[in-house]
């Protein structure tokens, strides 16, 4: 099967094309071409690699916190994959919150009934002081066998796991053994703690400088090991989590190729501000920010194109694109995705001048059309 996307405002990791063609063929980018050719004239829309979010509990009604069965947990997956894709998310991995033993089972179980990739547990092996909006009456010492039980149930698809390092350095290599990619998050390690976890292969940080140890300049902790050492950094660029300045300063001293955009939303996100829940904990929801009943951020409502917009305006539309899908495809392994190159999967989204999102490509198919 053959697609052609022709005069198209081409975004690539190299340079933008003005009014170029996609060939594709089989779901492969098989030719870019720098000139218009017969196929599908899209009359300069932005043509990017589709979004990828590593770091989301939920959207639209539905979300991967809060079921007790593999029924619950798979009809939020599906539900899930439905709303992102809309804003031009091509893979994501449903994201876990701490919870009992049960739940996180179920929770691994449910996501090897899908086509879904996997899975990110953030937590439940975090600091009770850093738990953010996370129940604390669940948080655990690392737990190999329960890993292990993961793994078995999700059938090998759990990619990555948010841990705090103060509770046991050695758990960083074991998960590198099974696969796993270690983020250090909800964590209150100090400088050296840190970098040795970075050294051991943790590689990344989870939604740096939110549930962890204050920067201080006596006492500089896991944010500025992160920025020295970390291999990708997670941010969320609602310009709430973190101001916009304090974003633009970490474009500035940290090379862009590491950082990696996420969402970390909720159920809440694309419905109306009121009470919702993750995991166990109630929230409450008011102009689209999220906050647990003690006054805590508990996620976000922002989706991958509203992150995408907000970094297009501070540092432009490529490296925008960078931060949003190819960063965080290769933080979890993945090269077949999230730039457009020629033999990668043709996951693509095209965009109006006003970057919304008009068509969603999956494997060279359109999955999502907004007309």
């Amino acid at each position: 099967m053959e697609l052609k996307i022709t005069n198209a405002r081409i975004i690539t990791p190299y340079k933008e094309i003005e009014s170029g063609s996609v060939i594709i063929k089989d779901g492969i980018i098989s030719e870019i071409l720098e000139e218009r050719t017969d196929g599908e004239d899209f009359e300069r829309m932005l043509l990017l690699p589709g979004f990828v979010d590593i770091h989301t509990h939920g959207i639209g009604g539905y979300d991967y916190t809060s079921w007790d069965n593999e029924e619950d947990f798979i009809k939020n997956a599906i539900g899930m994959k439905k709303k992102l894709i809309q804003h031009g998310v091509t893979t994501f991995l449903p994201t876990t919150v701490t919870m009992p033993r049960e739940s996180l089972l179920e929770a691994c179980k449910a996501i090897s009934q899908t086509d879904i990739l996997g899975l990110h547990l953030e937590g439940p092996y975090i600091s009770e002081k850093h738990a953010g909006a996370q129940d604390v009456r669940y948080i655990r010492n690392p737990d190999k066998n329960e890993v292990l039980e993961c793994v078995r149930e999700s059938n090998s698809k759990v990619i990555t796991i948010t841990y705090s390092p103060e509770k046991d350095l050695d758990f960083i290599p074991f998960l590198l053994s099974l696969g796993i990619y270690p983020s250090i998050g909800h964590t209150d390690a100090d400088y050296e703690t840190a970098v040795r976890a970075f050294l051991l292969g943790a590689n990344r940080v989870t939604h740096l400088f939110n549930a962890m140890r204050v920067f201080h300049h006596r006492d500089p902790g896991v944010i500025l090991a992160s920025i020295n050492f970390s291999p990708f950094i997670e941010i969320i660029p609602d310009f709430i989590h973190v101001n916009k300045e304090v974003i633009r300063f970490l474009t500035k001293i940290v090379d862009i190729k590491r950082i990696v955009a996420v969402t970390d939303s909720i159920i809440a996100t694309d419905l109306q501000d009121g009470t919702y829940t993750l995991g166990k904990m109630r929230l409450r929801v008011e102009n689209g920010i999220a906050r647990t009943e003690n006054g805590k951020l508990a996620g976000s409502t922002l989706t991958m194109d509203k992150a995408f917009k907000n970094l297009s305006s501070i540092i432009g539309i490529r490296e925008a694109s960078l931060i949003c899908s190819y960063n965080p495809a290769r933080a979890i392994g993945l090269s077949d995705r999230g730039i457009i190159e020629k033999g990668k999967r043709a996951d693509l989204i095209l965009m109006d001048e006003k970057l919304n999102v008009k068509k969603v490509f999956i494997n060279g198919e359109e999955i999502f059309s907004s007309n």
